[in-house]
């Protein structure tokens, strides 16, 4: 059974700092992972305008405790 990774991926898009919590099956995402991730939530942007793309590892599924939920 495997189980389901969280990752916190920080970036800029422009001027503004955004963020998203990314779930993967594998234990390690890499910036490059990320950034495909990111540009399919912002496929009206020019890929250019994300920059500064930062991944920590949050856990995985089994590490949340009971009723705790995630920011997204």
């Amino acid at each position: 059974m495997s189980r389901n990774h969280y990752f916190l991926v920080s970036y800029r898009l422009g001027k503004q700092k955004k963020s998203t919590e990314v779930q993967a099956a594998a234990s390690v995402l890499t910036p490059e992972q990320a950034r495909y991730h990111i540009e399919s939530l912002h496929s009206s942007e020019l890929p250019s305008e994300i920059t500064d793309i930062e991944v920590k590892p949050m856990g995985d599924a089994a590490d949340q405790e009971p009723g705790q939920q995630r920011q997204t």
